[in-house]
């Protein structure tokens, strides 16, 4: 049996209201509005062994407390019955603080001025555009948060965790999930198990950043002071250091290699497992300490691009060259053949550089020292060993330089792309000139 149930009701509630949600099975979506007054649109469609009676009013109870300005909302599916298709949208005040304790069901906030603190079992909370603090605790649900301003304070459990364009004291706690935060400003608090953490044009002044499986992006924005602190156990770091930043700079690795892409000095000291690494540059306003257990510390001056179209064919035919030349054993032949089947596909490819093209070189960068090691064991002629690793290492640095040019080029591009629209705007050239000068632009591209 299916029954449908719809009602819109209004409470004359007022600004700084306080609502109370909790639900078995539905979630609430919550929108600030002008009015000083609360709107309910419900729509419920229900399927099971429904008695005739059944009310609304059976399943949900609301009730508002004048003196308190306290609104509560209350959601209590009957058993034997489930939803098909339900839906509790609530417009109140702008000013509004909200509380929810929700099984199997989500909560979304938006456009309100208030201090929130959601919780949901099974099911998502997002908030977006909210000017207050937020405690939000998720199990087996994503959270997200957008375009706000406050302190926010989260724990997840089996769900992914998403920040964009928020300002604040954040102090985030997750399991078995990811986390990505994307310009975002005050201070990070993170503690991360079982996930990959990304964090891009970050404008943090302090960071506390700790992950137990999984990998470490940092992107940090151009900044004069700050305090950062990066720890991993079992996964890489790859931070993105600009070079307007003038730091002080630590990082420990135990069991994994370091790749320094940084301009400047850099002082390493190696004893058995473990290896050191100190910068320093400029002043030494921003301190950076980094540590890392079993994965890699990589340290690069410019954020890796994605879908550039490079020529990796000389790359491919070197790598090749050298390992004809060595007579590996019966494991390396196998990959010997392997490189020598997908070697034409590197010809023009486009990489997922923060991916694809970072495994390629990190698995070379990794193997480099026992490569040359082999070459020096199978090769007797002596020249001709000394000949092969220095064409790796040449190969080796080639991509890099190719890689690092090609991000300068695009960058150069987009500023002449610039120049010449502001030229259009101020009259200096006409929309033909324009035409023709991006034109040219874009052949000297490819």
């Amino acid at each position: 049996m299916i029954k449908n149930f719809v009602e819109t009701k209004t409470i004359n509630t007022r600004s700084g209201l306080r609502l109370l949600l909790t639900s078995q099975n539905i979630g609430f979506t919550v929108q600030g509005h002008e009015k000083e007054e609360t709107s309910l649109d419900i729509s419920l469609e229900l399927s099971g062994n429904i008695p005739d009676g059944l009310t609304l009013k059976d399943m949900l109870k609301v009730e508002y407390k004048e003196k308190k300005n306290e609104l509560t909302i209350d959601f209590k599916e009957p058993d034997h019955i489930h939803s098909l298709d339900a839906r509790i949208e609530i417009l109140v005040p702008h000013k509004t603080t909200v509380a929810s304790n929700i099984s199997n069901g989500g909560v979304k906030l938006d456009d309100l001025e208030g201090n929130h603190n959601l919780e949901s079992h099974n099911g998502s909370i997002k908030i977006s555009d909210n000017k207050g603090n937020a405690v939000c605790k998720t199990r087996n649900g994503s959270l997200k948060l957008e375009n706000c301003e406050g302190d926010i304070e989260t724990k997840s459990r089996n769900g992914s965790i998403a920040i964009r364009s928020c300002k604040g004291k954040m102090n985030i706690d997750g399991e078995n999930g990811s986390c990505k935060i994307i310009k975002c400003d005050g201070t990070l608090m993170l503690n991360l198990e079982n996930g990959p953490i990304r964090i891009s044009e970050a404008a943090y002044k302090q960071v506390e950043l700790k992950n137990n499986n999984g990998s470490i992006y940092y992107e940090f924005l151009p900044l004069e002071n700050g305090n950062f602190s990066f720890k991993n156990k079992n996964g890489k770091i790859l931070l993105i250091i600009p070079k307007e930043i003038e730091f002080s700079l630590k990082a420990q690795n135990h069991m994994g290699n370091f790749r320094i892409g940084l301009d400047g000095e850099y002082d390493r000291k190696k004893d058995d497992d473990n290896q050191t690494i100190e910068m320093v540059r400029g002043s030494g306003k921003v301190k950076i300490e980094i540590k890392n257990q079993l994965g890699s510390i990589q340290l690069m001056k410019d954020p890796l691009q994605k879908n550039m179209n490079m020529d990796f064919s000389s790359f491919g035919e070197n790598i090749a060259d050298i390992f004809d030349q060595i007579p590996f054993e019966e494991g390396m032949e196998k990959a010997k053949k392997a490189f020598k089947k997908i070697k034409k596909s590197f010809k023009n490819m486009n990489f997922d550089f923060s991916d694809n093209f970072e495994n390629a070189m990190n698995c070379l960068e990794k193997n480099k020292d026992r490569i040359k090691a082999k070459i020096d064991e199978e090769i007797k002629d002596k020249k001709l060993a000394e000949e092969l690793k220095n064409k790796f290492k040449e190969t080796m640095e080639s991509v890099k330089d190719a890689f690092h040019k090609k991000e300068q080029q695009k960058e150069s591009m987009s500023e002449s792309r610039m120049k010449i629209l502001d030229m259009l705007e101020k009259g200096t050239i006409n929309s033909e000139e324009a035409e023709r000068l991006l034109k040219a632009l874009g052949e000297n591209d490819e």
